[in-house]
């Protein structure tokens, strides 16, 4: 029977020999690199919000969702179309275990890369003289990370194969990050005042891509460009209460989509 360990350690292998990881990594370091030597050009290094921040964030936001869904589901709808999965059942091995070497080698992967590109930024603000760094961002990186890759599990989970996978992947990335804000806008339209107050604050709850974007915000002290409506909520999560409230909301984005993950790759088992 393979243990955590063991299951990670031949996940981390499969990742490491896949093409379309190291096509991100190349292109996610391209561009933190770029936007970082565009900064330390154009303009001395800042710790407020500016356009670059805001380019770090886009970055973060499109790019490492969009990659994560994509890679992890069709990791799992390989393995499945591939008959590895049912291979594996035939091993005194649960789905969890399996589940858990997946995540984690996505992670691991993720976070690797990461490592790298940050790397190269505090390199090129060490030599530019600056010593701002925002390490806020690089959470959000991991949070980000670890959020769409257990949301890839999901789809993975209930693809039938590796291009309904990525159809799923794609999906999930446009609706979180595309197709929301029409939803939201379209919402206001109809209704107003406190309901509208109200059914924001839910949405934010129920959308990732925003509630890390708007974690950014708070904690990096812009709360104020949310506008009226979030003056309550900044306050809240602001303190010690609120940000130990954020942090449960965000686990609970990872952790729930593993257990669907968990159920729908069960049922592919019977």
């Amino acid at each position: 029977m393979k243990s955590n360990a063991e299951m990670m350690m031949t996940e981390m292998k499969k990742m490491a020999r896949a093409r379309s990881l190291l096509a991100f990594g190349f292109l996610f370091v391209l561009l933190l690199v770029t936007i970082t030597s565009i900064q330390m050009l154009a303009m001395p290094v800042t710790s407020s919000f500016t356009r670059f921040s805001a380019s770090f964030l886009n970055v973060i936001l499109f790019l490492l969702p969009l990659f994560t869904l994509a890679i992890g589901a069709l990791s799992i709808a390989s393995d499945v179309e591939s008959k590895w999965f049912s291979l594996l059942k035939t091993y005194p091995i649960k789905v969890r275990t399996y589940l858990f070497g997946k995540f984690t080698a996505l992670i691991s992967s993720f976070t690797l890369m990461l490592l790298i590109g940050y790397g190269l930024v505090l390199m090129i603000h060490s030599f530019g003289g600056g010593s701002h760094f925002d390490l806020l961002l690089v959470l959000l990186s991991f949070f980000s990370v670890a959020i769409f890759s257990s949301l890839s599990i999901v789809a993975g989970g209930l693809a039938k194969d590796r291009i309904h996978s990525l159809s799923l992947a794609l999906g999930m990335w446009a609706f979180f990050l595309l197709i929301y804000d029409f939803i939201v806008m379209s919402i206001g339209t109809m209704v107003s005042g406190n309901l509208l107050k109200l059914l924001v604050l839910v949405l934010t709850f129920s959308n990732p891509a925003e509630w890390l974007r708007i974690g950014y915000l708070l904690y990096s002290g812009n709360g104020a460009v949310l506008g009226p409506a979030y003056y309550s909520f900044t306050g809240f999560f602001v303190s010690p209460v609120g940000i130990a409230v954020y942090l449960i909301v965000t686990i609970l984005w990872v952790l729930l989509p593993l257990v669907l993950g968990t159920i729908f790759l069960q049922r592919k088992e019977g």
